[in-house]
């Protein structure tokens, strides 16, 4: 939620301040701090609903979304192991949201690739202490 419909639900209905007193305190006619708190409590009740769909999708789908994301990166590096990839896999097939991260994730990988110059070349002597310093972060 826009911070600044969170922000009036908040000192509403949690601070218990006024809708006069939002209205002061962020410099607001009252009528744009009801319509905010308004349209912050809508947005709300909207995203708690979703959550109740997300929880009912997600069922049976391994791992959560933050360990899948987190997990994103090694895979598309191919430094994951077969019981990480076949769980990330099988999150990636049944989640509603992480597919389109993935795919958006992918095709920038793609472009960034395309930025190489073909006629560049990198002496082989700085490209190997280039991975070996790489390699002692991982």
């Amino acid at each position: 939620m826009p911070f600044i419909y969170r922000s009036a639900v908040l000192l509403h209905d949690v601070e218990g301040l006024t809708v006069q007193e939002i209205a002061d305190a962020l410099d607001l006619g009252l009528p744009a701090a009801k319509q905010r708190l308004r349209r912050g409590r809508m947005m709300l009740v909207s995203a708690l609903a979703r959550a109740a769909e997300r929880r009912h999708a997600l069922k049976g789908v391994p791992m959560c979304c933050w360990d899948a994301r987190r997990l994103v990166s090694d895979y598309l590096d191919d430094a994951l192991g077969a019981d990480e990839r076949s769980l990330l896999e099988h999150h990636v097939a049944g989640c509603p949201t992480c597919p389109p991260l993935y795919a958006a994730l992918v095709g920038v990988r793609a472009k960034l690739g395309a930025l190489r110059d073909p006629d560049s070349v990198v002496d082989p002597r700085l490209a190997s202490r280039i991975a070996a310093a790489t390699a002692e972060h991982r």
